[in-house]
């Protein structure tokens, strides 16, 4: 797997070409929002909420501090839709560009097409989040470069921006929805 991401990265392996490594190309990470606090191990040495130090194996890591006020149900949900939400943040990330360009989607979408390596992984706390690297390509040809230039830069905004505004309404069981969204 590290072969394919690599070359899909630099190219120079397993038939892609060096050019593809001038494609604009971001790594992301997108996250669930908060359902509430949970015990966790602060990188920077600081207490956890609670007020201990964990220690790595403790098992309360990614427990509600406070299981009374936990949003469970949304954590539920989130997990549940997130890959919906997924593929709603992909067609916003294209509109933004498109719009940036002063496009059509569509005729956007004759110029540039939005390749993506993604990895789905659930955090301590229990919630799905996804490291995904995401490449512009020439629409019909994915060696080739988009017909729009891009940044990097201008890249990344467009994906904070389409993951700001990706959105999803959750069923619950009560008959009222909820918005599914990432988190800042």
């Amino acid at each position: 797997m590290w072969q394919l991401v690599y070359a899909g990265l630099a190219g120079g392996r397993k038939g892609v070409p060096d050019s593809v490594a001038e494609h604009p190309q971001v790594f992301a990470t997108l996250t669930a929002p908060s359902f509430g606090p949970v015990h966790n191990r602060p990188d920077d040495e600081r207490r956890c909420r609670c007020g201990q130090r964990h220690d790595a194996d403790d098992l309360l890591l990614g427990e509600a501090i406070d299981p009374r006020t936990y949003d469970y149900e949304g954590a539920v949900l989130w997990n549940w839709h997130a890959p919906a939400l997924w593929n709603r943040f992909i067609i916003e990330l294209a509109r933004i560009l498109a719009s940036r360009a002063g496009l059509s989607e569509r005729a956007w979408r004759m110029l540039v097409r939005i390749a993506y390596a993604k990895v789905a992984e659930f955090q301590a706390r229990g919630l799905v989040h996804f490291h995904a690297i995401i490449r512009l390509d020439g629409a019909e040809d994915r060696p080739a470069a988009p017909g729009i230039d891009v940044s990097p830069e201008e890249l990344c905004d467009a994906i904070r921006q389409a993951a700001a505004g990706a959105r999803l309404d959750g069923d619950t069981d009560n008959g009222d929805t909820i918005d599914i969204r990432f988190g800042k």
